[in-house]
């Protein structure tokens, strides 16, 4: 019962949470370069070279218009290598894009786990790893994590704030309520680190920061003064500095 209204919310997902944003069709900016689906022809995206000042439509070769669903909402993922089609599995690579020069180009797909009743928030294509949302309650906006590997089996991370298999349902305290995007969620640039929600270093936020492969939550117990604790949260998730050199701690959840 749960996945079959799991299922129901996510397809409501598109006509919920990415409707309310301030505007239907989103831009992107990366390298001198503004990316947005064409808000007058389904199936092509509009680039604009800044540096050239010139523009120009690419013909995406795959396009079905169940991928209206998501209003035109796009989100570059945090390496720069691609760009999110909401909602779902779907993302654009961003060279081919930028070297399309009014020519086709395909939709890209990820396979991870139960992809089918997620959202992909944002991808690290270097360690092949994906942050996906899954609606609990399309109503309320709340959410859980879903942490997978390309073509994973399993969610990476366990506990509350995060999805599971079990067919019972999630008791209020394990969901988080997103703000005006869902795409505050992200994975940090060398792809060790993963903010569910907003990106939180504090003892009590909820999901918080997560280290991936020793499945633990990031904290700077030593640091009391908020502005600390965010700078070094900041640095942590850039790759700036790591966090033995920033006095950060691991903490089981479980």
């Amino acid at each position: 019962m749960k996945l079959e209204i799991n299922l129901f919310l996510f397809m409501m997902l598109g006509t919920t949470a990415f409707s309310s944003w301030a505007g239907y069709y989103n831009q992107i900016d990366i390298d001198g370069m503004s990316i947005h689906f064409d808000m007058d022809k389904a199936g092509s995206v509009s680039v604009h070279d800044e540096k050239l000042n010139t523009d120009y439509s690419c013909k995406l070769e795959n396009w079905n218009d169940s991928l209206l669903s998501g209003a035109g909402g796009i989100s570059l993922t945090s390496d720069h290598v691609g760009v999110l089609i909401a909602s779902g599995n779907k993302y654009l690579d961003v060279k081919e894009l930028i070297d399309c020069k009014g020519q086709s180009i395909s939709i890209h797909s990820i396979p991870f786990f139960n992809n089918a009743i997620s959202s992909v928030i944002d991808v690290n294509f270097e360690k092949k790893l994906v942050l996906a949302l899954v609606v609990i309650d399309a109503h309320f906006r709340s959410y859980q994590a879903i942490v997978s590997r390309f073509n994973g089996n399993e969610n990476l991370l366990s506990g509350k704030g995060f999805w599971s298999n079990s067919p019972s349902e999630p008791d209020e305290n394990s969901l988080f309520y997103p703000g005006g995007s869902i795409y505050l969620g992200k994975i940090s640039v060398n792809g060790e680190y993963v903010a569910p929600n907003d990106l939180d270093c504090a003892d009590d936020s909820f999901p918080g920061v997560w280290d991936v492969a020793k499945k633990m939550k990031v904290v700077f117990p030593e640091d009391k003064d908020d502005a600390v604790i965010d700078s070094k949260c900041k640095k942590l998730f850039s790759g700036d500095k790591t966090l033995d050199e920033l006095g950060g701690e691991l903490i089981n959840m479980k």
